[in-house]
């Protein structure tokens, strides 16, 4: 249970590293990829939903604290989509590559969705629904689709370069 937890904790720590150094020089046309969300996306579907959900909690506090915005909206969204995916558990329901991938740009709409609900709350409601939209098809999928590269690395790495060796 530790290994698995330094093991997991290890990955967050390289994920968050590797988003504030390495992510900004990747941009393609100011779209970059969220590592953490990425590292949410599998630990969730790994551990379920409540770990999920306490994950991306403190997942989204920590990046409410170096960020400029409203404290807590990152950790609310973040706790949601950790929350979410934890219903996909892959001891409950086997997922293929393709409905990862679906599953995955739903988190990244489920995570701005509710980012972008707390700013419309704040700001009065202005803007609605429309701007909600527009902002996923404008902000959110090509941020997901970009991220689907790099979520693509451990799901090959795991199952073509390293599978799983079958017991005796």
């Amino acid at each position: 249970m530790t290994n698995t937890a330094l093991k997991w904790a290890g990955w967050f720590l390289l994920c968050v590293v590797l988003q504030s150094t390495l992510v900004p020089q990747l941009a393609v046309m100011s779209v970059k990829p969220d590592l953490l969300l990425i590292a949410l996306f599998y630990f969730s579907v790994k551990m379920g939903m409540m770990p999920g959900a306490f994950v991306g909690f403190f997942l989204g506090l920590g990046q409410d604290l170096f960020s400029p915005e409203l404290l807590g909206q990152n950790a609310l969204a973040k706790s949601l989509t950790g929350f979410a995916l934890g219903l996909f558990n892959e001891r409950v329901v086997r997922l293929d590559p393709i409905m990862r991938g679906a599953l995955l740009v739903a988190a990244f709409i489920l995570n701005d969705t509710a980012i972008m609900l707390v700013h419309l709350i704040k700001a009065g409601g202005g803007g609605g629904a429309g701007t909600i939209i527009t902002e996923i098809f404008v902000v959110t999928l090509p941020r997901a689709l970009y991220s689907l590269v790099f979520a693509a690395i451990p799901f090959v790495w795991i199952n073509v370069v390293k599978p799983p060796r079958l017991v005796d």
